[in-house]
């Protein structure tokens, strides 16, 4: 698919490389960008950051030590280019595959000849995925209902969209603290996403809030295949437009989502569908849990010290999300000790039955958790997976699977 990317820039602003930082500064002052771009002459040199400048300046020195210099010392690591010839494929999978410092940074858009367009934001691109995403699903339900001459092309597009949906899933991890070195971290993660077909409903997204807090949240969408990975799509897309200060409150998050997601399933005419979900934020200075439920399954809470395995305890739970936009959500507060981990997951890993028609259910987690206590959240989520797999009559999932493990090391 073909791209003119001059019609998504975000702006176009930019400055000499030879600018002092103060005078960038003052710049960025009258302007809500994050991010402009700075050329010595035509040469595009790269990013400077609003933020990375308030910092520097902002200490008690800094302003007397740094804001004569020029801008060209203090530039963002490793930007990202972008030709207007280069495939949109490549642009996402450039842009989606940086590490956590640097994912929200502006991309920089070029001409053939190497001079500066314009910058474009992250956030444009990730809606831009999900467009192609939703239309790709779109074709493919057109083009399931044709002759069977077509499957194997269908068959195809199907790959194609499980490869969107995967990049819709994190790629990285944030880190606790900030730049820690590999097993430094306060807070590790871990997840496992088994869809049952192709394309799943399940979802998971984890955002990193401040340097003490991320959001963790997670979603199971009313059956499994084209129809629901649509939905998962459209929760990207509502998590996307939230700010930073919209990720701060469970309750908050998920009623801003429901009222969203409710009315587009409701103007789209389509059959019911709905949506399962939890978020939670972690606050490790505090080693605080706070967390809101939409009807989705409560996560297990691990406690080594005590050697217990418990489910996080919520005295008001609320309904699905797409199907009432008056429903209230209500939040509710939980700690940890160090080493413990919270696992949160979908209903397909509980809702396996042996021969006899009895589930694995939330009991069956917990001892599965509980038969590894101690072990790192990996081996625990590996644990629960093959015990449950193992009850099962057939060995084998009935539905997709999604488990999230933060180990609160």
């Amino acid at each position: 698919m073909v791209i003119d990317y001059r019609e998504i820039v975000g702006h176009r602003f930019c400055m000499r490389a030879e600018q002092s930082i103060g005078e960038v500064v003052q710049l960025f002052a009258h302007h809500d960008f994050d991010f402009m771009a700075v050329l010595d002459g035509t040469t595009v040199l790269g990013l400077c950051s609003k933020r990375d400048l308030g910092i520097l300046l902002g200490c008690k020195y800094g302003f007397s030590l740094f804001a004569n210099h020029p801008i060209r010392d203090h530039l963002r690591p490793n930007p990202v280019f972008v030709r207007i010839e280069t495939p949109i494929h490549e642009v996402f999978t450039t842009v989606f595959t940086r590490g956590e410092e640097a994912f929200y940074d502006d991309v920089l858009l070029l001409d053939s000849s190497g001079r500066f367009l314009g910058l474009i934001f992250t956030q444009t691109l990730i809606k831009l995925q999900n467009r192609f995403h939703l239309d790709n699903i779109r074709l493919l339900e057109k083009q399931s209902k044709e002759i069977s001459r077509k499957n194997e092309q269908i068959e195809a597009d199907l790959c194609l969209s499980r490869e969107l949906q995967q990049a819709l899933l994190p790629l990285s991890y944030p880190s606790f603290p900030p730049r820690s070195p590999d097993g430094a971290d306060t807070i590790r993660f871990h997840h496992v996403y088994c869809p049952l077909g192709i394309v799943g409903g399940d979802f998971f997204h984890i955002r990193k809030l401040s340097d003490q807090t991320v959001g963790i949240f997670i979603a199971d969408v009313m059956g499994h295949g084209v129809r629901s990975t649509m939905v998962t799509a459209m929760l990207r897309t509502l998590l996307e437009e939230l700010s930073e200060e919209g990720y701060k409150d469970p309750a908050g998050l998920l009623d801003h989502i429901n009222q969203k997601l409710t009315r587009i399933l409701i103007d789209s005419g389509k059959d019911i569908l709905y949506a399962t979900a939890l978020y939670l934020v972690v606050d490790v200075e505090q080693q605080g849990i706070l967390y809101a439920s939409a009807g989705h399954p409560l996560p297990i809470h691990v406690q080594v010290r005590k050697n217990c395995v418990e489910t996080l305890a919520h005295p008001n739970p609320g309904t699905v999300l797409g199907m009432f936009d008056d429903t209230v959500f209500f939040n509710n507060e939980a700690h940890y000790e160090l080493g413990d981990s919270v696992i949160l997951f979908t209903d397909g890993i509980t809702e396996v039955e042996d021969s006899a028609g009895n589930e694995f259910g939330r009991t069956g987690l917990c001892e599965a958790a509980n038969s590894v206590i101690g072990q790192t959240v990996n081996e625990v989520i590996d644990a629960m997976l093959s015990q449950s797999k193992g009850y099962a009559a057939k060995g084998e999932f009935t539905d997709d699977v999604c488990v999230v493990g933060i180990d609160l090391a």
